[in-house]
């Protein structure tokens, strides 16, 4: 039964993409068809096997496995029955049915018996050809299938046994964190059985912490491309976690998880940590050298900071040399060490600067990691050599020395007997030495001396080695004189006394000056006493500080005024004890620290809690040292508020700091100015001309802190752009043509006190700009220089315009108003305070009686009631001018109106107004309101303009319910007037 065909090259054939040296079993009824096919196949290189029976095809399959499978179709026959056993076998081999032209749907024939294709008869050799290549190609890749299966399920095998290994938890996952491996102890740190975990989410098995920290690495690993590793931490134990993610062909595929518990291990690390800690801190703290070298080439490993300070070189340094190096006995060191020895007593050794110094050294030998090496324990004994160099040789020396010792020296036993006195000692008392060695020392002492000396012997020790004490001796020649003894007690090993060496020095001259000392600290305490007294007594309250503002010293005063506590108050910082920044007596203390100049008679209000609200007088001087430098400050209050009373009432009769007026309006300006001259605030004083405002001026400099500095006045309309802004703000050498030299500006010159703008509102646009920036910044530059200047002054201004018209007309800047115009004083005309002109006369005759040498006593009456009807254009400057020119004319006495001008005197009656028809000289007052004077308003005509008759004298005391002072203000006339027309009328009061 065996016949067929059988090709026996090993060639390999390739069509298409499949590359054959298949093997066809054909099976075929019809034996000229099966001759025909295997033709074919033989010559298209195919190895053919040819079954004439069922029976045998299988036998064949069983023993060789064919590639591909050719079948008839019979139905019901062998080919039904062979295919059958294929197919339950499970066999992966192609079959291709060979059916009869006449067959009908041989799609569905093949289909339904499992073929993987069909060749009709008669046979055509392309579709035969490819039918076979097709089962050949389906047959490699059903066996590569094979192989796979078999090979990923021995793969998965060895993965398993593989993450089962070792102690960690093990977890593959995919790209989208899905479990798809999971070993033992990963599933019960997950809490769950492997099958049950496989697909499921790995985050979501995690706690809420750990999923945190694990879903960041894998976000980082699936973001970077790196592996990731976290440490958590659970109920004590540690937890590491790697993340490494996986990739196929540049793609991500997945993720390998391993978490370990390392906590022992870092208990290990930790514990090997504090080993290696107190191993080094032993080794580096240890006082003796310590050296590790090794024993084949006497190489330093290693060395404590001893060693390195014993032999002078940095660590760097030393680990690049050798034990021959630091030795001065290079190959005998080398034979020791090779050897084994463990102790040389004595060898040398050489530092950094090559000089060589004895060494005692010890050595203990050990192998660490496979290699031979010597710890070297250095001890340098120099010291030793030299103290026992030294005591040989002070036993020679000491004798010598002492000899030639000025000091009293001399040596007893604790019995109390000399053993050795020097010559000083036997010179000073007179004695031989040979004489009074033997003798007692103790009854040369007197009794209380000799009981503290042998009390002191018995105690002496290692804790009281030395006693020292006074006594009062005669020297040899009967002079009585002062030796100050100190006795060092001589120990033994175990603390016990052996001997007490004595030094006496004559402190004779120092007793003396001691004693002269007392007597003149004695005179000096007294001297204090007294002073303190007097300090005390004084009703002024003193206070004295340093630099820094701590309380050197108070009087009992200050306890009433300040409310200071002597006891507490020194060595305290003076702006606690005040508690108020704003405290004036801070502010002055601050300033003569600052300016280390002194402040006198500043008038402050403190409001005392004891006492009320009172004024006082502030004056403070630097306090200086004997080298003439400034430590600190005297500040002296005194209570002036009696006198400040005083002054209030002589000020509402006459004035305020050279200011005269005591009407109503006045008063509220005086107050005014009292809060405002302690300030810094830049001051407007707006008024018509001759109403006083470089009065205002001076009284807010000269009232306030600033005093003791310049007051430098500018009248701004009198000088031109380009003049004003160098005077202001100064010039360098070059500046402009004519700038020969520097020049200061006023705004330099008045560093530390008041700038005074006269007519500030005639200024320029350009200079209006400057001096804005320097109103804002305290800044301003020269002229014709870059750099800049900072100045502390503070700026007052005056003028007699209208700002706020100016500033919308457009010639005044709205910022440097607003600048100008933090505190605005409105000096009334002369017009609205009639009855400040008795005044004013009794002033103004006083000063020219002083410069006239007359003596002018009054004005007439007549004079006096034209003054009072007058609208005065010219304010307090033509009341003055015309009082002057009446001074001159006048012999003295009394200012008639024949001694005033005729066409003034016309004027005056007449109402005439010197501005002209029409004019006006506009104002803002404090509220805003236009305040307008002429000649044609009805608000330039006062009541006294016109001719005050009976009838409105009548008029007003009846609307004043007979008050004549508020009668004379409503009608514009001096109360002295009022009372002299009633009395010519015969008016009773």
């Amino acid at each position: 039964m065996g016949a067929g065909y059988r090709e026996a090259s090993d060639v390999w054939m390739f069509s298409g993409d499949f590359q054959v040296n298949s093997t066809v079993l054909v099976a075929l009824s019809d034996a000229a068809i099966c001759r025909l096919i295997c033709d074919i196949l033989t010559n298209k290189g195919f190895e053919v096997i040819v079954a004439t029976s069922g029976q045998e095809a299988v036998d064949i399959i069983k023993r060789q496995e064919p590639d591909v499978l050719l079948v008839d179709h019979e139905p019901g026959g062998e080919s039904e029955r062979l295919l059958a056993y294929v197919k339950s076998r499970g066999e992966n081999l192609p079959v291709i049915l060979v059916t009869g032209v006449d067959v009908e749907a041989p799609e569905e024939i093949a289909s339904r018996m499992g073929a993987l294709s069909f060749v009709r008869c008669p046979v055509d050799r392309c579709q035969l050809e490819e039918a076979v290549r097709q089962g050949g190609m389906v047959r490699d890749l059903l066996l590569r299938e094979k192989r796979t299966q078999r090979s990923l399920t021995l793969s998965r095998s060895f993965l398993g046994a593989f993450l089962d290994t070792g102690d960690e938890a093990a977890f593959l996952l995919d790209s989208r964190y899905a479990l798809l491996e999971v070993n033992r102890a990963g599933a019960h740190l997950l809490n769950g059985r492997i099958e049950d975990l496989v697909l499921q989410k790995y985050l979501s098995r995690l706690s809420s912490l750990s999923r945190s920290i694990q879903e960041d690495a894998l976000e980082k690993a699936k973001a970077t491309g790196q592996p990731q590793q976290r440490e958590e931490y659970s109920g004590g134990a540690v937890f590491i976690t790697q993340v490494r993610p996986v990739y196929t062909e540049a793609v991500l595929a997945g993720f390998v998880v391993v978490t370990r518990d390392i906590t022992a291990q870092r208990q290990s690390e930790v514990g090997l940590a504090e080993s290696e800690k107190r191993y080094r801190s032993v080794y580096e703290a240890a006082r003796d050298a310590i050296i590790m070298v090794d024993r084949n080439d006497g190489a330093i490993l290693d060395c404590n900071a001893a060693g390195r300070q014993l032999y002078g070189y940095p660590v760097e340094v030393m680990l690049d040399l050798t034990i021959r190096d630091l030795s001065a006995e290079p190959e005998r060191t080398m034979e020791s060490i090779r050897s084994g020895a463990e102790h040389i007593p004595l060898q040398y050794h050489c530092r950094a600067g090559g000089v060589t110094f004895p060494v005692e050294v010890s050595m203990s030998h050990f192998v660490h990691d496979g290699r031979e090496v010597c710890t070297v324990f250095i001890q340098d004994i120099s010291q030793r050599k030299v103290a026992e160099e030294a005591l040989r040789e002070g036993a020679r020396l000491y004798r010598a020395v002492v000899e030639d010792q000025t000091e009293l020296i001399c040596r007893y036993n604790p019995d109390g007997e000399l053993t050795f006195i020097n010559g000083a000692y036997a010179k000073f008392f007179g004695v031989d030495e040979d004489e009074i060695v033997g003798q007692k020392y103790f009854p040369t002492l007197a009794g209380s001396e000799r009981r503290d000396l042998k009390s002191w012997i018995h105690e002496a020790g290692p804790d009281r080695p030395v006693f020292d004490r006074e006594q009062y001796v005669e020297r040899s020649d009967g002079e009585p004189r002062w030796v100050l003894w100190t006795n060092r007690a001589v120990l033994d090993q175990r603390g016990d006394i052996i001997e007490v060496q004595a030094v006496g020095r004559d402190v004779t001259d120092r007793k003396e000056a001691e004693n002269a000392l007392d007597r003149a600290t004695a005179e000096k305490e007294q001297y204090r006493l007294n002073l303190e007294a007097t300090f005390r007594s004084i009703p002024d309250a003193i206070v004295t500080v340093d630099s820094e503002l701590r309380v050197i010293a108070t009087n009992s005063a200050a306890g009433g005024l300040l409310s200071l506590d002597r006891e507490i108050a020194q060595g305290r910082d003076f702006r606690e004890l005040i508690g108020d920044s704003g405290h004036p007596c801070l502010g002055v203390l601050k300033q003569v620290l600052r300016t280390s100049k002194s402040v006198r008679g500043y008038e402050a209000d403190l409001d005392v809690p004891t006492l009320g609200q009172r004024m006082v007088e502030l004056n403070c001087t630097p306090l200086v040292d004997q080298n003439k430098q400034h430590i600190g400050a005297v500040l002296v209050v005194r209570d002036v508020s009696r006198i400040a009373d005083l002054e209030k009432r002589l000020h509402e009769r006459h004035g305020f700091r050279g200011i005269i007026g005591r009407s109503s309006m006045m008063q509220d300006i005086y107050k005014l100015l009292e809060q405002l001259s302690s300030l810094d605030s830049i001051v407007l004083i707006l008024g018509e001309s001759g109403t006083g405002k470089e009065l205002i001026a001076e009284a807010l400099h000269y009232g306030g802190s600033r005093a003791g500095a310049p007051l430098v006045k500018v009248n701004c309309s009198a000088l031109s752009e380009n003049l004003l802004e160098s005077e202001l703000f100064g010039h360098v050498r070059g500046a402009f043509t004519g700038a020969v030299r520097d020049k200061v500006g006023r705004i330099q010159a008045a560093q530390g006190g008041t700038l005074f703008l006269d007519e500030i509102g005639d200024i320029s646009p350009l200079i209006q700009l400057k001096l804005l920036r320097f109103l804002e910044q305290k800044e301003y530059e020269r002229v014709g220089e870059s750099k800049t200047h900072t100045a502390d002054v503070r700026i007052i201004a005056a003028t007699n315009v209208n700002l706020l018209r100016a500033v919308k007309m457009g010639t005044f800047r709205e910022d440097l108003y607003y600048r100008l115009n933090v505190m605005p004083i409105f000096l009334p005309p002369l017009r609205e305070r009639q009855a400040d002109i008795p005044l004013l006369v009794e002033h103004f005759l006083e000063i020219f009686s002083g410069q006239f040498n007359k003596t002018f006593e009054k004005v007439s009456d007549a004079v006096l009631d034209l003054f009072m009807g007058y609208s005065w254009p010219g304010n307090v400057r033509e009341l003055r001018h015309i009082l002057e020119h009446a001074c001159i004319l006048s012999p003295g006495s009394e200012i008639g109106i024949n001694h005033m001008r005729k066409d003034l005197t016309d004027q005056m009656r007449n109402g005439f107004y010197p501005y002209g028809e029409g004019a006006d000289v506009p104002l803002s007052s404090p509220s805003g309101m236009q305040l307008t004077v002429g000649r044609g308003s009805a608000t330039s005509q006062p009541p006294s303009a016109r001719k005050v008759g009976k009838q409105d004298i009548l008029e007003a005391l009846t609307r004043c319910g007979g008050n004549k002072a508020k009668a004379a203000r409503q009608l514009g006339i001096h109360r002295a007037t009022l009372y002299r027309k009633l009395d010519a009328w015969d008016f009773e009061a």
